[in-house]
C-alpha cells in the first residue's frame, strides 16, 4: 500500500520535481532540524521537503492569471490547494513541509510502537530503489539518464535523506497500514466488510465505441476530423442500438462483440472492460452517470461529444457479486481493495499523529532555508534577459 496522502509521497515527488542546475549549493554539514528524544532529522530532511512543497506550490500557482516563471514573485500569490485551502505561496510551502517533517516523525514512532522490523530484505530493497532514482533516476531503463543526486545535492539533500524521505518513508508507511489493517491487525478488516465495500462502491463494466467523425487530409497534408453525414452516423447508432437490444433479451456480450466484428471487418480486440470505483474512474462523465443508472446485466448505448468529437458507446453493466471470488479473495486484488478501502483514514490517522507530534526545531537553521532558494529562472527567460542586455550595452 503506497502512501496516500500527498505528504510525503515518493510518487508526487518523483512527477513533480523540478530541475536543480545552476542554483546556489547549500552546506552538505549534518545539522539537525527536527528532533524528539527517538528521533533526530537532519536539516536535508527538511531541505528535500520544502523543494517538494514549493514544486506543488508552484503547479497551483501557474494556474493563475498573475503567475510569471520567470519570476520568484508567485510566492507572493494566494495559492488554492487541492483541498480548497487557500494561503499565500510561501506561507503554505513552509507549512507544508512542517507538516511533512513532523509525519515522518509520527511514522518512525509507529514503526517502533508496533514492533516492525525495518532490517532484512524490506530495507535492502528500500535501499536499492533510493539508489537506482538517486544515481540515474527512474527514466534510465527508456534510455533518460536524470539522476536526483544532480537535483537534490545542491541544496543540501544527501543520499540518506533522500531515501529516508521516499522509499524507506513509503516502506514503513505500508507496513504500519498493513500492521493495522492486515490480518490479525488491531483494524483488521473482515470478509463480509469487503464484500459490502466491494458491492457497493465497484462497477463491473464493458464497452465497445465507434467514431461519429472521420479525419480528412487537404491538399497541405493537414489533418481534420469531420462528423459523418446524418446517413453514415444513423448507420452506426442503428447497429449499436440493436446490440443493446440483443443484449438486453439475453445475447452475451462475446455473442454481440464477436457479431460486431464479422460486420465491420474488424480484427483486434474492440472492447474496453473493467471492475473499478467509479469515484477514482477516468471514465466519463456521461458513462458514469449511465453506469450508475443501470442494473447488472443491463446494456445501454450512450452517445458522448457533437459534432466533430461524438463517439458512440454501446456500454454493458455486468453483475458484481460474479467478481467477488476474483476480487475478495484473491491476495493481491484484496490489497489493492484495502487500500481503497482505508487509504483515507489512515492518511487522517497519521496526520492527526503528525499533529500531535511534540518536537523540538532547529529554528535558527529552518528559517535559512527561504522558498526563493529553489527558484530557478527557466533557461529561455535568462537567454531572453541576456540577449536584452547585450542589444542595450552596444
Amino acid at each position: 500500500m503506497k502512501p496516500y496522502a500527498k505528504i510525503g509521497s515518493l510518487l508526487l515527488a518523483l512527477i513533480i520535481a523540478v530541475a536543480a542546475v545552476g542554483c546556489t549549493p547549500i552546506s552538505l554539514n549534518a545539522e539537525w532540524a527536527y528532533k524528539t528524544d527517538k528521533v533526530e532529522l537532519p536539516i536535508g530532511v527538511y531541505s528535500y521537503s520544502l523543494k517538494t512543497a514549493y514544486s506543488q506550490a508552484k503547479n497551483y500557482a501557474s494556474k493563475l492569471a498573475s503567475y510569471d516563471e520567470a519570476s520568484d514573485s508567485w510566492l507572493d500569490l494566494e495559492i488554492t490547494d487541492d483541498d480548497g485551502d487557500k494561503a499565500v505561496a510561501r506561507e503554505w510551502i513552509k507549512n507544508e513541509a512542517d507538516k511533512m517533517c513532523l509525519n515522518y516523525i509520527a511514522v518512525d514512532n509507529l514503526v517502533e510502537e508496533l514492533g516492525i522490523d525495518m532490517s532484512g530484505a524490506t530495507a535492502d530493497s528500500a535501499k536499492k530503489s533510493a539508489e537506482e532514482y538517486w544515481t540515474v533516476g527512474p527514466y534510465a531503463s527508456y534510455g533518460y539518464y536524470m539522476p536526483y543526486k544532480d537535483e537534490y545535492e545542491p541544496y543540501g539533500v544527501s543520499f540518506e535523506s533522500f531515501e529516508y524521505c521516499t522509499t524507506l518513508y513509503n516502506t514503513k508507511y505500508s507496513a504500519i497500514f498493513d500492521k493495522i489493517y492486515g490480518e490479525g491487525g488491531s483494524k483488521e478488516v473482515k470478509d463480509d466488510e469487503f464484500i459490502s465495500y466491494f458491492t457497493e462502491n465497484y462497477t463491473d463494466y464493458k464497452y465497445i465505441k465507434a467514431n461519429l467523425y472521420k479525419s480528412t487530409t487537404d491538399e497541405s497534408n493537414k489533418s481534420t476530423d469531420v462528423a459523418l453525414s446524418d446517413e453514415d452516423a444513423k448507420k452506426i447508432t442503428d447497429e449499436f442500438d440493436g446490440y443493446a437490444k440483443e443484449l438486453n433479451n439475453g445475447t452475451s456480450f462475446d455473442d454481440v462483440v464477436n457479431k460486431y466484428k464479422t460486420a465491420n471487418s474488424i480484427t483486434d480486440d474492440p472492447v474496453t472492460k473493467a471492475v473499478e470505483n467509479l469515484k477514482s474512474s477516468s471514465l466519463g462523465g456521461e458513462l458514469k452517470t449511465a453506469l450508475g443508472e443501470m442494473k447488472a446485466n443491463e446494456a445501454k448505448t450512450v452517445k458522448v461529444g457533437t459534432g466533430n468529437t461524438a463517439v458512440y458507446y454501446l456500454i454493458y453493466k455486468g453483475d458484481i457479486n460474479s467478481d467477488i471470488d476474483s476480487y475478495v479473495y484473491d491476495s493481491t486484488q484484496r490489497n489493492k481493495l484495502l487500500a481503497d478501502m482505508k487509504k483515507d483514514e489512515f492518511a487522517k490517522y497519521v496526520d492527526d499523529l503528525a499533529q500531535k507530534t511534540d518536537c523540538e526545531k532547529n529554528q535558527s537553521v529552518l528559517d535559512q532555508y527561504k522558498p526563493e532558494l529553489y527558484f530557478v529562472k527557466p533557461e529561455s527567460s535568462s537567454a531572453s534577459s541576456s540577449s536584452s542586455s547585450s542589444s542595450s550595452s552596444k
